[in-house]
């Protein structure tokens, strides 16, 4: 991973984290997607990533269906 997608990876998890602590689950989708994209992407050198992906969902969709 290059210094570019480092650059993304922080950025994506400052947006997301903002969002979160802000209880903002619109427009999380298609930041949680550029990140799926990402570990895709890197998934022989950064299978973590997947993981990252999947917890960040997590919260998201914990917070979408508490806010119904």
């Amino acid at each position: 991973m290059g210094y570019r997608e480092a650059r993304e990876l922080a950025r994506i998890r400052q947006e997301l984290r903002e969002r979160l602590m802000a209880c903002r689950h619109q427009g999380a989708e298609d930041i949680l997607a550029r990140l799926r994209e990402v570990a895709d992407d890197h998934a022989a050198i950064a299978p973590e990533l997947r993981g990252e992906y999947e917890r960040w969902r997590l919260r998201f969709d914990l917070l979408a269906a508490a806010s119904l």
